[in-house]
């Protein structure tokens, strides 16, 4: 995968981890309303895109599948889940998401590291 697509997809993930914190954070907001529900968002197309993505080798493909997954993220909304809201949970779900965004974003440093290297002439 080239380097555009790679930062596409690690641009992509750190945007879906953004939204879990955030319908996570609005959730616990929400707690101590009278007859509050979760709020879930279902990423399921995006990661399928994104596993997709990891396994083409084709150029073309990997674009419009990040293409694809962008706009598909980009229309996500939270919906009711129907069950109660669970501060635990809630707040499990708020650190596994800044683990993973983290994670990504060190990621992402050693991959501009790289590029650095390679426009500095080191390598």
């Amino acid at each position: 995968m080239n380097t555009e697509n790679t930062i596409d997809a690690v641009r992509l993930a750190l945007n879906m981890q953004d939204i879990r914190a955030r319908v996570a954070g609005m959730n616990v907001a929400n707690a101590n309303k009278p007859d509050a529900t979760a709020l879930r968002v279902d990423f399921a197309k995006v990661e399928a895109a994104l596993r997709e993505v990891a396994r083409s080798g084709n150029e073309v493909e990997i674009s419009h599948l990040l293409t694809a997954a962008g706009q598909e993220l980009a229309g996500i909304e939270p919906a009711t889940e129907g069950a109660a809201i669970r501060l635990d949970g809630e707040i499990g779900d708020i650190a596994a998401a800044g683990v993973e965004y983290q994670a990504l974003t060190e990621a992402l440093n050693r991959q501009f590291g790289l590029m650095r290297i390679a426009i500095a002439g080191r390598i």
